[in-house]
């Protein structure tokens, strides 16, 4: 691979070490035992590391926070326990060849189409951008205005990645929605096996290539759900997630963790409150920042959407940045049935009360 981030390269214990690093199996993170002025400091420094304690500080094991972790060890230099060596190089080659990926996708934004025959519809231009984005990052936010279509942009980079099982979790009202939209665009000849979950309870579910689960239903699956191997999950309006210490929250992240693609879709994608923002961009893969952590007030969203950005994590279009490229507007007439007879019949309690 080519160059990475200084931050990426090996950091060799020198005469000194301030503890040792380790890797704890059950719950997926490593584990800073050692001095004080080091531990402290990182669970300062950064949001995502916790522990209870003096002496102590653990990192999740993902791609993003590795690279803080490397970054802190060239500091200052850890001990590896010899058991857990290989485990560590490996992880910081995924680590390194996200960081590769990121560069290159920020450096030289990429188009992209679904391979013929697994997708019926067009991408506009901006849609294949949208849809090079979502390959290149794979966990991400696509935050693009209502109407620019991330719907269809979502289903071309299922159609793409071809990542089933896959799982949409979406609004309770959007259900029948994403069903028409499957049909039309990724399953018009029936090939592919959709499933909509239904009930509270986690009843064994058929085999299916795609799952449809609204927001209200999570908490009762949070078990099970982790455990069915899902290839890809998309959550629709993930501002739904915006509030955590939730059971329904939990049980998105837990899904989500299990998941290589992860895509989050939203045309309201900053609030003001840091937390909230926090809370939406943690379930895809990373720990925003604000003035505050966890509680405290977004003092500059359009700086924080910049940054979001650099890190490969949120594309957004504006219709007025797109115009050129949408079709006309068209004026759709839809009739309905109505009787006046019946709606006056209606209204006459309300209208002796006005």
């Amino acid at each position: 691979m080519s160059e990475y981030p200084d931050y990426l390269r090996d950091a060799h214990p020198g005469r000194h070490t301030y503890g040792t690093l380790s890797y704890n199996r059950r719950s997926k993170c490593w584990t800073i035992r050692g001095e004080p002025c080091v531990t402290e400091l990182a669970k300062r420094l950064f949001p995502g590391c916790d522990g209870r304690g003096r002496g102590v500080a653990r990192f999740t094991a993902h791609r993003r926070i590795i690279g803080d972790l490397n970054w802190l060890m060239l500091r200052y230099p850890l001990e590896i326990r010899e058991s857990d060596r290989k485990r560590w190089e490996e992880s910081l080659d995924e680590a390194r060849e996200y960081a590769f990926r990121r560069e290159q996708a920020l450096s030289a934004p990429e188009t992209a189409q679904p391979p013929e025959g697994s997708f019926s519809g067009t991408l506009l231009p901006f849609q294949q951008e949208g849809l090079g984005f979502m390959l290149a990052s794979r966990r991400c936010l696509l935050a693009d205005e209502m109407g620019l279509g991330k719907t269809v942009q979502a289903l071309s980079f299922l159609a793409t990645t071809a990542a089933y099982p896959a799982i949409l979790v979406v609004p309770p009202h959007l259900i029948r929605n994403w069903q028409r939209e499957i049909e039309r665009f990724l399953n018009p000849d029936g090939r592919l096996r959709v499933h909509v979950i239904k009930g509270l309870t986690s009843q064994p579910l058929p085999e299916a290539d795609i799952y449809l689960i609204h927001y209200l239903l999570l908490r009762g699956w949070k078990q099970a759900l982790p455990q069915m191997g899902f290839s890809a999950v998309i959550f629709d309006e993930i501002q739904e997630l915006r509030h955590g210490g939730t059971e329904k929250y939990s049980a998105a992240s837990l899904l989500a963790e299990g998941c290589e693609r992860v895509i989050g879709l939203s045309g309201t994608p900053i609030y003001n409150k840091g937390s909230e923002i926090w809370n939406v961009v943690n379930i895809l893969d990373f720990r925003a920042w604000c003035d505050g952590y966890g509680n405290h007030l977004v003092r500059d969203p359009a700086l924080l959407g910049d940054h979001l950005r650099r890190e490969g994590l949120i594309l957004r279009r504006t219709k007025q940045e797109v115009l050129t490229e949408l079709p006309p507007k068209r004026r759709l007439v839809q009739e309905i049935d109505a009787d006046d007879r019946v709606y006056r019949e209606l209204m006459r309690p309300v209208i002796e009360l006005l």
